[in-house]
């Protein structure tokens, strides 16, 4: 019985861990999971199955139901709520991707020599970082490849990204067949992931001994991403001058490093 319970808690653990990930706040979290849980209900019955005020909640379900997430009806004056399936989340986001492709599509066709403006943006919280790397991603063309120098004992990425948000990462770079090329420090192959190996199209590279990165690196098109664990911290410089420069270096240790089979 009490492996059942553990089991349970591991579970819902899970599952808040994942909608935080998500961006759902603490308390839309609660109103979320007690209305999966209770079916169509009344705000009334949500919040007290939440723990939260019955304003609260309303203001919560009104936010979601904006969103996108639950579904509302009237009957003899009294709303009530309901979420049809938990794929809601998924198409959710599956759509905000499709439009996000679309208006970029609209913008830079506005926005006349958008390619060669350069820009510079820093994030430097695990939020700001998490959104900001998954647009990047969604972004990147089909078929590109992404450029990489990462030091797998920094844990730049387990710091800021769960195992599950690794794993849509790289389940985005499959379906946009988006094949990556990462160079990594001298004796640092037992310190990759294997599932990272595995997930995705990639080729590795072990740099000659003495040759040290604390941040990982990105080189994707015409922009370089310097990435940090140790505080969280992203740099994103869009500068095509800059790029070339990096990305020389970058190839030169390329063909000075040794192949991993």
């Amino acid at each position: 019985m009490s492996i059942n319970i553990d089991r349970n808690q591991t579970m819902l653990n899970q599952i808040k861990k994942t909608l935080k990930d998500l961006g759902f706040r603490e308390n839309e979290i609660k109103t979320y999971l007690a209305l999966t849980e209770l079916g169509e209900s009344s705000a009334l019955e949500i919040s007290k199955n939440a723990g939260l005020a019955r304003t609260t909640v309303i203001s919560i379900l009104n936010s979601l139901e904006a969103r996108g997430y639950l579904t509302t009806h009237k009957y003899k004056s009294k709303i009530y709520y309901w979420i049809e399936s938990p794929q809601v989340i998924g198409e959710v986001f599956q759509n905000k991707a499709k439009l996000a492709g679309n208006l970029d599509d609209f913008l830079s066709g506005l926005y006349k020599n958008g390619s060669n403006f350069p820009f510079v943006k820093i994030y430097d919280t695990k939020k700001g970082i998490k959104k900001f790397t998954e647009n990047i991603l969604l972004k990147t063309k089909k078929k590109s490849i992404i450029y990489t120098i990462d030091t797998p004992k920094e844990g730049n990425y387990s710091k800021v990204f769960s195992e599950d948000l690794k794993k849509v990462f790289y389940d985005v770079k499959k379906k946009r067949q988006i094949f990556t090329k990462t160079l990594f420090p001298s004796n640092a192959l037992f310190d990759i992931n294997h599932h990272k190996i595995k997930s995705q199209d990639i080729e590795l590279r072990e740099m000659p001994e003495g040759i040290k990165f604390e941040a990982s690196i990105w080189i994707i098109d015409e922009a370089v991403y310097f990435f940090s664990g140790n505080p969280p911290f992203l740099v994103a410089v869009n500068h095509k001058p800059i790029k070339n420069g990096i990305k020389s270096i970058y190839d030169f240790l390329w063909m000075s490093s040794k192949a991993i089979n």
